[in-house]
């Protein structure tokens, strides 16, 4: 629990910063896209800015997090596998050894 109200607030104070950075930087700005040139105030380009990199880092993570959990399911049926396959090699090795045991 600790840990995530430490996350909260880095979040908050980082996004603190960036508002009043934003807050401070009201001037226009000329934004080239290549074939359009946009002019709109500093702080729009910068909450834009940021919410698209906000937007991505969710995307990225959340497609990283699926891959985990599959990557770890079929970790956990090849574990169960070779101990199933183990059981079963120590069994016949038991029943080699008792048949071994009642011919002498």
């Amino acid at each position: 629990m600790k840990g995530k109200q430490s996350r909260f607030v880095i979040g908050l104070v980082i996004t603190l910063i960036v508002v009043i950075f934003a807050v401070l930087n009201v001037n226009p700005v000329t934004v080239s896209f290549g074939f359009t040139k946009i002019k709109l105030p500093l702080i729009i380009l910068i909450i834009v800015t940021l919410l698209l990199g906000a937007v991505i880092t969710l995307l990225l993570a959340t497609t990283g997090k699926k891959n985990d959990d599959d990557f770890n399911r079929h970790a956990k049926k090849q574990i169960s596998r070779v101990k199933v396959s183990n059981d079963n090699q120590i069994a016949d090795a038991l029943k080699e050894n008792n048949a071994k045991k009642q011919t002498k």
